[in-house]
């Protein structure tokens, strides 16, 4: 980790241009269709098969959940730094490397928002949006668990509103795929997830990141 460099992302003012990234988004997809669609597919066959499976299945389920969905960010960044990627590199999540804080990032994450939910509904909100980067800053930065949440945290901060909105309309635009037949979200899943990271490069990337080097 690069803690100059990355101090310096923090403290960047930005903007969060929804059309602009929503069309980077979809360039970004294109090159990558198959794959992101054929993985998108894969973990929901994943999922329904641990859903069959009484107890393991679900503790296996909450275990893999972050480090395989982490694969999207994987291959995106690549593509976006214009480099090559293979199929498995999706699954690099689950590697020894990051496995451990990519599951603590949805555990602790998602415990703080959900207390911050119980306690006042505003907090619950205000970091569901805030550690929308965590993932990211994980595996570009090689960071543990809690200075990802942080980093993502701080960086969101500073255009809370902005970035609250995108992922508004993200979200709409996922309720639109359900309700195509349920077959939209195959595309706007990972179209979601191409927008989130095209920001997260733009604003906060680390070209000199070992996550994508080793692709």
């Amino acid at each position: 980790m690069n803690a100059n460099g990355l101090e310096a992302v923090l403290q960047k003012d930005y903007e969060v241009n929804v059309e602009k990234y929503f069309r980077k988004g979809w360039a970004t997809l294109q090159p990558c269709f198959g794959p992101m669609v054929g993985f998108f597919l894969v973990t929901c066959l994943i999922n329904v098969v641990l859903a069959f499976i009484p107890v393991v299945g679900q503790i296996a389920s909450a275990l893999i959940s972050a480090p395989l969905g982490a694969g999207y960010t994987f291959v995106v960044l690549a593509i976006l730094r214009g480099q090559s990627f293979e199929f498995n590199d999706f699954f690099k999540g689950l590697s020894n490397k990051y496995f451990l804080q990519l599951f603590l990032i949805s555990l602790i994450g998602g415990l703080l928002i959900a207390l911050g939910f119980l306690l006042l509904l505003i907090p619950g909100i205000y970091l569901s949006v805030s550690y929308v980067f965590a993932v990211q800053f994980a595996v570009d930065w090689d960071l543990e668990f809690f200075q990802a949440l942080e980093a993502s945290r701080k960086l969101v901060s500073r255009q809370w509103l902005q970035v609250f909105v995108l992922l508004i309309l993200i979200g709409l635009m996922n309720i639109l795929g359900v309700l195509l037949l349920g077959v939209g979200i195959f595309v706007t899943a990972p179209l979601s997830i191409c927008i989130i990271v095209s920001l997260y490069n733009d604003i906060a990337g680390n070209t000199f990141s070992s996550a994508t080097e080793e692709i």
